[in-house]
């Protein structure tokens, strides 16, 4: 429509010397009812075939494959990834090697106690730290939720006809512990975030979770109604502004603490990293880190 701006302002973009240009194909106001415009992105390629400057396409990739076909049909030069990232972190090796890597639960659990040692490092391993930890971790059990394999020899086809981000697919759930980790119960994300918070080894995650999954109390979390049914989950980019303050939770003040304080608390969370042992598992066998 007339209120599409985007060949207007990447021209002017370019004109005014951008060292790169990254166009996610949606409003704000479309959020993520409708696909993202990859054929628009085409057209701001075509706009700048006598300019240098790199475009980046962005919208609706979840596979290595989908991101291989996009860059060939719209011409950009490199694609940009969000909820699928936050989803199964492990893309990004996906793209590199050109092929799916389909980790087993125990390898997944691995990938997001990862995270949780990470925020523990970054926040603090005590109360402070876990309630600042608790603003992101449980939120992000949403995403890891959603995870599904998609080999490509099997959604190859259907991701070209719609994107397999907007196809509502289900995951299979043949193990108490898969119905867990597939759960969309915000009680539950509460619920692998501790055990998550609290295991000492990746080995103690993967028992506590168990454990969970096997326990009455997710078993009354699975009979009560699933808030996901009806609706997609609220995130934050989508949201419009006078709904953000009510949705958005207060942030917690940083805490003040006096230099000696901050050398001691990173020379403890340095040894309790190293007695903890904490890999995440990739399809090579190396150590590799969650965000790499």
């Amino acid at each position: 429509g007339d209120d599409i701006n985007v060949r207007r302002v990447v021209t002017e973009l370019r004109e005014a010397g951008a060292a790169a240009v990254t166009i996610h194909g949606r409003t704000a106001q479309q959020g993520y009812k409708k696909t993202a415009d990859w054929d628009l992105i085409r057209q701001v390629v075509e706009d700048g075939n006598d300019s240098c400057v790199p475009v980046v396409g962005n919208g609706d990739i979840s596979t290595h494959y989908e991101a291989r076909r996009r860059m060939e049909e719209s011409g950009v030069d490199s694609v940009m990834v969000g909820r699928a990232a936050l989803t199964k972190p492990w893309i990004f090796g996906e793209f590199r090697d050109g092929k799916d890597w389909d980790p087993d639960m125990n390898e997944r659990i691995a990938i997001y106690r990862t995270l949780s040692c990470y925020m523990k490092e970054h926040f603090g391993d005590d109360d402070l730290g876990r309630k600042r930890t608790w603003t992101f971790l449980p939120w992000h059990c949403d995403f890891f939720a959603r995870y599904m394999p998609l080999p490509e020899e099997t959604y190859g086809s259907l991701s070209v006809e719609r994107p397999l981000i907007q196809s509502r697919l289900v995951p299979e759930k043949s193990s108490p512990l898969e119905c867990l980790m597939a759960n969309r119960n915000p009680k539950t994300y509460d619920l692998i975030s501790t055990a998550l918070w609290e295991s000492d080894s990746d080995a103690d995650a993967v028992a506590k979770l168990t454990t969970l999954a096997e326990s009455h109390e997710f078993q009354e979390i699975q009979n009560s109604k699933d808030p996901s049914d009806n609706s997609e989950v609220k995130e934050l980019s989508n949201i419009p502004k006078k709904e953000r303050k009510e949705w958005r939770k207060k942030r917690t003040p940083k805490p003040k603490r006096t230099p000696e304080e901050i050398i001691a608390i990173r020379a403890e969370r340095a040894a309790k990293r190293a007695a903890s042992g904490s890999t995440s598992v990739h399809n090579d066998g190396a150590r590799r880190n969650y965000h790499s």
